[in-house]
């Protein structure tokens, strides 16, 4: 059987106990701001976003390459799909044309991690 006396005492010690704590450090930190984006970087990033939307509502694109694009979206930022595309492109120097949509929307899926199936080897 507990007494009403000593259950509140219990309470009213813990409450002490806890006082001394600040409630900010139980709460997580705020993530540190991130440097504004130069207008390069956000005509890259809205470039890809275009290219990205129309894919997803285009009947003529696959659903792997869909799936792909969509779960990047949802898992990454676009600042980082975009700086992901920019160095692909950089890496491939002269082999990739950013105003061809269809070029664009294979360096940005492969980015997203889609990789094309292969046919068999035959013999």
């Amino acid at each position: 059987m507990i007494v009403a006396g000593r259950s509140l005492s219990l309470v009213a010690g813990m409450m002490v106990a806890l006082a001394g704590v600040p409630v900010m450090a139980q709460a997580p930190k705020a993530p540190a701001a991130r440097p504004r984006p130069s207008k390069p970087q956000l005509e890259s990033a809205a470039a890809s976003l275009k290219i990205i939307l129309s894919a997803l509502q285009s009947d003529k694109v696959e659903a792997p390459i869909k799936d792909a694009l969509f779960g990047c979206m949802y898992e990454n930022n676009l600042a980082k799909i975009s700086e992901a595309t920019d160095k692909v492109i950089a890496a491939n120097s002269g082999k990739v044309d950013r105003k061809n949509p269809n070029q664009m929307l294979g360096v940005i899926a492969g980015v997203c991690g889609y990789r094309p199936k292969t046919a068999p080897a035959t013999r």
